[in-house]
């Protein structure tokens, strides 16, 4: 709906300057002017809009590569931890076995987070 009133705002925009055009043809320089200025703007305003989608993306980017760094270093993190916490399970069970009842963690857990 938004192009439909870009488009007849535009053709409007045509057919009055026509229409001005013809009518008052001493106004010519000045709607050449007008003309002139509105595209030199309507440019820069592209390459604005261009210059900042790309800075954007380019943070964007360094964003998620941060990200993903932090998040190789948390699994890192989670591993050594498990690693550690299953050893002092073990050493547990093995100094006091008529008490170990069922306290290994279980599998669908560890199977869980490789999924996510």
């Amino acid at each position: 709906m938004e192009t439909l009133f870009k488009v007849v705002g535009w053709i409007v925009a045509a057919v009055l300057g026509l229409l001005v055009w013809n009518v008052f043809p001493e106004t010519r320089p000045i709607i050449s002017c007008v003309i002139a200025v509105a595209f030199i703007c309507y440019v820069l305003s592209i390459i604005v809009v261009v210059t900042a989608k790309r800075l954007i993306g380019d943070e964007l980017l360094e964003l998620r590569l941060q990200s993903n760094a932090v998040a190789n270093r948390l699994e890192l993190m989670d591993r050594k931890v498990t690693a550690i916490l299953r050893d002092a399970l073990e050493h547990r069970q093995a100094a006091n076995p008529t008490a170990a009842v069922r306290t290994t963690p279980k599998h669908g857990h560890a199977e869980q987070r490789q999924s996510a």
